[in-house]
């Protein structure tokens, strides 16, 4: 069994092309706890007597995989080149973990893979690729729900985290700072949800917010969230390696509003929290309201709620308790170790029809 992961999220850092937040979950760590040593991960190469294969370098790609998963692959010759490589005999592998068909407008996404704007690497091209797949893997009930009705196979992984990614932070007797992370690009207005209350309530009890993911080119948070501009404490954002480094606050907050695009994301920020030691509020949609109801953070809906969760966080003991408790439960039961197995079984299910594994200059693939 040979396995090639390939994506197109990916991101230039120093030099170094470095998977981003989808390929990471969804594609590197799978690899690294199933079966490292037989696999690849890269950019995706192709040619018609190989079919998919992980690109090495700008000259060079190794081929010879029986299975490839395929993350964030938009384009549109993607359907055809998974035809023929069927017909050679790989399974291909779909990964999904947003709901493209529903995502928001102020999500930057959307304008980058409007059919309007970009007729080469669009979503609709993407609805194709994924109703070409041989198996469609999702990370959420809502995308399960949704392509169950349109695809040949279709498998729920939920998300797992690495616990080694991040560290163990400190319960200080202190006031705490909240905080949220993540980049402002990629929201569905989500800090609007805390217009109503977030400003009052930091006033009301003299606390700073630290937004962890500050970009200059990207909307404010404290602009979109209605908070004054000294009640914030900023940091850039960070690569994935360093993601662990902007996790610098006592209390987080999950801020989703209420949309379908949002129901369908998994709750992997909060389990970035949890497992950092720092206990956290989330906007009460399914999936936080299940990992909740598993001991693993709390949920609000009304801003009655947000304050009043928010107001108990303030104690230490009680952030004490609930950072140890969340930890332990997200290593255990929320791990990528803990996700393996199901990956396995789905890995293994197509082993007959193996490609000798080899290296060779690469005669086609995306620019």
């Amino acid at each position: 069994m040979r396995i090639g992961f390939v994506a197109e999220d990916f991101l230039l850092d120093n030099g170094i092309l470095r998977p981003s937040g989808c390929s990471y979950y969804r594609c590197l760590l799978p690899k690294n706890v199933t079966y490292p040593e037989l696999s690849g991960f890269g950019p995706p190469a192709f040619t018609s007597e190989m079919g998919f294969g992980v690109r090495l370098n700008k000259t060079e790609a190794q081929f010879g995989f029986d299975t490839i998963v395929m993350k964030m692959l938009m384009d549109r010759w993607v359907p055809k080149h998974m035809e023929i490589a069927q017909n050679l005999g790989q399974r291909i592998i779909v990964d999904v973990d947003d709901h493209y068909d529903y995502i928001h407008e102020d999500n930057i996404a959307s304008k980058i893979t409007d059919p309007e704007n970009n007729k080469v690497r669009n979503r609709e091209h993407y609805r194709a690729v994924i109703q070409q797949a041989d198996t469609v893997t999702v990370s959420t009930p809502e995308l399960f729900e949704y392509y169950k009705p349109l695809v040949k196979d279709i498998r729920l992984v939920r998300n797992g985290i690495n616990p080694k990614q991040f560290t163990k932070r400190d319960v200080k007797n202190r006031k705490p700072v909240l905080g949220w992370a993540g980049a402002m690009n990629w929201r569905s207005s989500d800090a609007e949800t805390a217009v109503p209350w977030l400003a009052e309530f930091l006033e009301e009890h003299d606390l700073m917010f630290h937004h962890a993911g500050n970009m200059p080119d990207a909307p404010k948070f404290w602009e979109r969230a209605g908070v004054p501009e000294e009640r914030m404490i900023l940091s850039p954002m960070r690569p994935l390696y360093r993601y662990a480094e902007m996790l610098d606050f006592d209390i987080g907050l999950v801020l989703l509003s209420d949309i379908t695009f949002n129901k369908a994301k998994s709750t992997i920020k909060g389990l970035e929290y949890a497992a950092s030691n720092i206990p956290f509020v989330a906007q009460g949609l399914p999936e936080y309201t299940l990992l909740s109801e598993q001991g693993v953070g709390r949920v609000a809906n009304t801003p009655q709620e947000w304050k009043q969760h928010l107001t108990e966080l303030l104690d230490y003991k009680t952030r004490k308790r609930e950072a140890a408790v969340q930890r332990n439960l997200v290593i255990k039961e929320h791990s990528i170790q803990a996700r393996a197995h199901e990956w396995k079984a789905i890995f293994e299910e197509n082993i007959d029809n193996l490609i000798p594994i080899r290296s060779v200059k690469v005669r086609y693939m995306r620019a």
